[in-house]
């Protein structure tokens, strides 16, 4: 054999041995191990739980759902970039490392509230003018009935009616009781009262009798809404009716 081909033989056989030293090498850099990566989603500025908020791998066309604690896990590899996103608020990407080695991965993830400004929309019920004017004038008011039992209850004939058929309050017995005892004490009896000694009394008491006074019942007028001793409901509705 020549001294050549020698020489190319082991050539080939250290490349050979070089080859298959470095390839497993190069191989076991370049995969690519599975990471479960894990967390719970919040929003807003109180960190508000977040369920059913989406978790997206585009790359991968794959995802899930956070549960209701606002949890979730997915299986993803080192490099890639979740899309984050729930309704009212905007989204968000999480990029995992390039040069994560870990079989787990967890993180918070915190989602910004997204405000929309609408215009202001004015709803009205009436299609035209027209139709609310009429609307308007033919409306009940809620408290027209207040309005009118108010009305009632301060009529000046109510009132009286209301005052003679009132009993007295204890206080206003006992100012009548104590008001007939001076009475009382300052005439004592009707001797007093009309003094039968006095002729401008007497002539008093005797043009009373001629102009009829003692037989005037006007007084009583004032007391026939009283109810009647020992009445019931029904019966004085049916003295109010007879009365009016």
């Amino acid at each position: 054999m020549s001294s050549e081909f020698v020489a190319a033989m082991r050539t080939l056989l250290m490349l050979l041995l070089f080859f298959s030293l470095t390839l497993p090498r190069a191989y076991a850099q370049g995969e690519r191990k599975a990471v479960q990566f894990s967390g719970v989603i919040v929003g807003g500025k109180n960190s508000e739980i977040l369920p059913g908020a989406y978790v997206f791998l585009p790359r991968a066309g794959r995802g899930t759902l956070s549960n209701n604690v606002g949890f979730f896990t997915l299986p993803v590899f080192p490099g890639d970039s979740i899309l984050f996103s729930y309704t009212g608020y905007e989204r968000q990407y999480f990029v995992i490392p390039r040069n994560y080695r870990d079989e787990t991965f967890s993180a918070k993830i915190q989602l910004q509230e997204d405000a929309i400004m609408l215009r202001e929309v004015k709803v009205y019920p009436f299609r035209s003018r027209k139709e609310f004017d009429d609307a308007f004038l033919a409306m009940t008011l809620a408290d027209a009935r207040q309005r009118q039992a108010l009305a009632e209850n301060t009529d000046a004939a109510a009132l009286r009616r209301l005052g003679v058929i009132q009993g007295n309050t204890p206080s206003a017995n006992f100012r009548t009781s104590q008001q007939q005892l001076l009475n009382y004490a300052n005439n004592k009896g009707f001797a007093n009262t009309l003094n039968l000694l006095n002729p401008f009394a007497w002539a008093s008491f005797i043009n009373s009798i001629k102009r009829g006074d003692l037989s005037n019942d006007e007084w009583k007028s004032n007391y026939k809404d009283m109810p009647s001793l020992n009445t019931n409901r029904d019966a004085y509705i049916r003295q109010q009716k007879r009365n009016n």
